[in-house]
């Protein structure tokens, strides 16, 4: 009792010693940084001691090392890693080098400082080599602030990610299956079928071997290779090489199946300010300027330029064409504002940009035995000023020769117009050819004031002896059968009437050569949503050349109503459809999800055919969980009865062992967080941790910054994290690794002892257990106790501190006492020697 009543009364006047000098501190002029003197914790001699405080002793102090922080330039991250940081004024600054500021986008060439540094010089502050240039650290935030000025920055993209960021991931191999089939029940007389599709691969370094395959079971079972590939990106010339079987680009040919290579352009390297077509934006500023870009009322783009000349070039680009409204704003508060109307076809790049596909190899004949000429593609675009686009492309064979050539230009308020040419000669036979041109014309205009887009589509044939590339070795097949094209138009139009809701319509029309049919779809349709609730009326119309029968014609209403308030999750719908001959359908649906995280969807339909007197009756049930999804199903009429099955996820293998997924998408994500079972990830649905602490991300944006971040919420009592989230930037295909730096073990407070007195106060402490296991690191604090977590059952405490200079440290191996039900926390008393 004496005891813990001389500790109380040494805490009281710690509390009140540490207030006064804390209010000491601030009723002084601010001449200096605040200080706190560690020896005020030494009260008595045979009370605790302290360690070496010294790190701490100053505002914002901390202990020298390497820490793994977020690096942001200019308020934009940039990038994540860990840094070695020294003490410098008792602050921690970073060790830089010339080569990581480079790397950071900082124009280092242009500041002759920089050169007198020789290889492995370090310094802290940019500043003595950039004017103006300074960084900052947050240790709580583990976050390092670069400003830099814009004059010292290399001119790149909002949104670039520099090559060296791009993670080719770890060696690995997968699996994505998705398996259905049915059991039919027809006058008793059972049928069943099942299909299974497999999507394969395996990873290495840069290099991507892909498979896709499929199996089908019936009256017997046939197994299908579609085709098998080796990719790898080519980061210095923005693009994919790809070898084996693959399509050809249909960006100016028709696309077809065949073997060989093909190097390509691939857009997703780019960052978005620089996809698609998007203006270019003068102007001038008479002095240091705002520049904000609006585009339907909302700010797409601001920037600050400097006096004179400006241009705006990296623009993200949100729509296919639309009015900018662009407002330049002076240091006097003054504003001028104009309007640039644009419009793009898909096909057009911004100035300066090079698009370019290239393939070689064997046409491909997946359902036939007839020839497999070889041949060599190519095309390219290339954006020029004045928003034009020039393009073109040529294919040649041994019995095939085109070339073909176009451009598209934005007219602002005109729209936009695209329109090419291609001539082609064919050797069909040893005594035929054939020949023609095929002209093409694109056209696309917004109307912002009326909220009105218009696209056409024309693509007319000269002869009737033109062929594609495809079509003239069909020609050569007797199995095949080719109808010549024509003409062919394509319309379509959107009326949007904000609340009340939008109409579109679409005219497609083919005609053909030395025949009379014609293939032909028109659709017009409303659509509308009031507090969710949305309905549609649509009018269809279609024939097709294949088909000698008259016109099909029908109308469709539907209309879908949540039942949130009553039913979570769920949603009833109607619709019927009438083909104006007197024959209508009806079907009533009510569909939803259930439980927690929405693993269970449901669909149960009732339908009526009035020509037929048929109902049909459906019930669907689907699970999707972190390791895949299965359905069933079951469906009732006169006729038949059937019941249908699915199963989709898919298998990923590496040097972690396996895990099982959801169905993957091209490029994943690993999760490795070892000893932390069931954990969600943040922003997936039903994506967690298996037993062993491993969970697949099963898509991630190429080349672009995904943020995998665990919930805590979700962790066991005895599991840490150091961190809970981790950016990735993977390059296409990659199987990138999130390692999570995980404590599991017990949560504990431990009193310790040294040479009869308790621990000095700061001193560093921590337990490693079997099989490399570590508790969390602690720092020691009043009467020797430290906080760890993760801490196996049964190890060995290691503290370390300084005391006069000298570095001192001690063991002890403890064994931690049961739980009790009262607390997580267990407590243990121990020795240091």
């Amino acid at each position: 009792m004496k005891t813990s009543l001389l500790s109380s009364v040494d805490r009281f006047s710690l509390v009140i010693f540490t207030g006064a000098l804390t209010l000491s501190c601030g009723l002084r002029q601010a001449q200096a940084d605040d200080y706190f003197d560690p020896h005020a914790l030494e009260i008595t001699s045979g009370q605790q001691q302290t360690s070496d405080l010294s790190w701490f002793s100053r505002q914002g102090g901390q202990k020298p090392g390497r820490y793994k922080v977020s690096v942001f330039v200019n308020q934009t991250q940039v990038d994540e890693r860990e840094l070695e940081f020294i003490q410098q004024d008792a602050q921690l600054v970073p060790a830089l080098d010339a080569g990581y500021l480079s790397r950071l986008g900082v124009n280092t060439g242009a500041f002759p400082a920089f050169q007198a540094l020789h290889k492995g010089d370090t310094f802290s502050d940019p500043g003595k080599f950039i004017p103006d240039a300074a960084v900052k650290f947050d240790f709580a935030a583990h976050r390092l602030d670069f400003s830099i000025p814009q004059a010292a920055m290399r001119q790149k993209s909002r949104g670039f990610i520099p090559p060296e960021q791009w993670d080719e991931g770890i060696p690995a191999a997968f699996v994505d299956y998705n398996l259905t089939g049915s059991t039919t029940n027809i006058n008793d007389i059972h049928d069943s079928d099942s299909f299974l599709s497999l999507r394969s691969g395996f990873n290495l370094g840069p290099w991507r071997v892909r498979n896709a395959s499929s199996v089908e079971y019936g009256a017997g079972h046939h197994w299908q290779t579609q085709g098998t590939s080796v990719k790898r990106a080519i980061k210095r010339w923005k693009s994919e090489l790809m070898l084996g079987d693959g399509y050809t680009s249909g960006d100016v040919f028709d696309s077809f199946q065949f073997t060989g290579m093909q190097l390509a352009s691939d857009e997703n390297m780019l960052p978005d300010s620089e996809r698609g077509f998007a203006p270019t934006i003068r102007g001038i500023a008479h002095s240091n300027a705002r520049i904000t870009v609006r585009q339907h009322g909302y700010i797409i783009y601001e920037t600050y330029v400097a006096p004179g000349a400006f241009v705006i070039n990296d623009l993200f680009p949100t729509a296919q064409s639309g009015d900018l409204d662009i407002t330049i704003r002076e240091s006097d508060g003054s504003e001028r504002n104009f309007t640039q109307p644009w419009s793009a076809v898909p096909f057009m790049l911004r100035e300066g940009r090079v698009k370019f596909s290239a393939s070689a190899g064997k046409f491909t004949r997946p359902d036939t035995d007839g020839e497999t000429p070889a041949f060599i593609q190519a095309s390219a675009f290339y954006g020029l000023p004045s928003s034009l686009t020039l393009y073109g492309g040529a294919q040649l064979s041994n019995h095939y020769q085109a070339l073909a050539i176009g451009v598209g230009k934005d007219f602002g308020q005109l729209g936009a117009l695209g329109i090419d040419t291609l001539a082609a000669r064919a050797q069909l036979t040893e005594n035929r050819q054939g020949h023609g041109q095929q002209l093409r014309a694109q056209y696309h205009k917004n109307i912002a004031t009326t909220d009105t887009s218009l696209d056409l589509f024309s693509n007319h044939y000269t002869t009737r002896d033109f062929y594609s590339f495809s079509e003239a070795n069909n020609y050569r097949d007797p199995d095949q059968h080719i109808e010549n094209r024509r003409h062919r138009i394509e319309l379509s139009l959107t009326q949007d009437f904000g609340g009340w809701g939008n109409i579109s319509a679409s005219f497609y029309r083919q005609k053909y050569w030395n025949s009379s049919a014609v293939d032909q779809t028109v659709h017009v349709g409303y659509y509308a949503n009031y507090k969710g609730i949305s309905w549609s009326l649509g009018y269809y119309l279609t024939r097709s050349s294949s088909d000698d029968s008259d016109n099909e014609r029908s109308v469709n209403l539907s209309v879908s109503v949540p039942l949130s308030r009553w039913l979570p999750g769920g949603t009833t719908s109607y619709s019927l459809n009438n083909n104006l001959n007197g024959h209508t359908t009806q079907q009533v649906s009510l569909y939803g999800t259930a439980l927690s995280q929405d693993q269970l969807s449901y669909n149960i339909q009732q339908g009526f055919d009035n020509q037929a007197h048929v109902a049909n009756s459906n019930l669907a049930l689907a699970w999707h969980g972190g390791s895949g999804s299965a359905s069933i199903g079951y469906s009732h009429d006169r006729y038949n009865d059937r019941l249908n099955y699915g199963a989709a996820g898919g298998i990923v293998a590496t040097q972690y062992g396996v895990t099982l997924s959801q169905s993957l998408g091209d490029t994943i994500g690993l999760i490795r967080a070892e000893g932390a079972p069931d954990v969600q990830i943040e922003g997936a649905t039903n994506v967690h941790t298996d037993s062993r602490g491993y969970a697949v991300m099963p898509t991630l944006s190429a080349y672009h910054k995904n943020t995998l971040s665990l919930d805590t919420e979700t962790l066991a009592d005895e599991v840490d994290l150091e961190q809970n989230s981790q950016t990735v930037v993977p390059t296409s295909g990659a199987v990138v690794l999130a390692n999570y730096h995980t404590h599991v073990g017990v949560r504990t407070l431990i009193t310790l002892t040294w040479q009869g007195r308790p621990l000095p106060f700061g001193a560093n402490a921590f337990v490693s257990g079997a099989e490399n296991a570590t508790s969390s690191k602690g720092i020691v604090g009043d009467g020797g106790q430290v906080y760890l977590s993760g801490v196996p059952l049964r190890g060995v405490l290691h503290a370390s501190w300084r005391q006069q200079g000298q570095t001192v440290r001690c063991s002890a191996p403890i064994t931690l006492p049961a739980a009790t039900e009262f607390s997580p926390v267990r407590l243990l008393v121990e020795k240091c020697d």
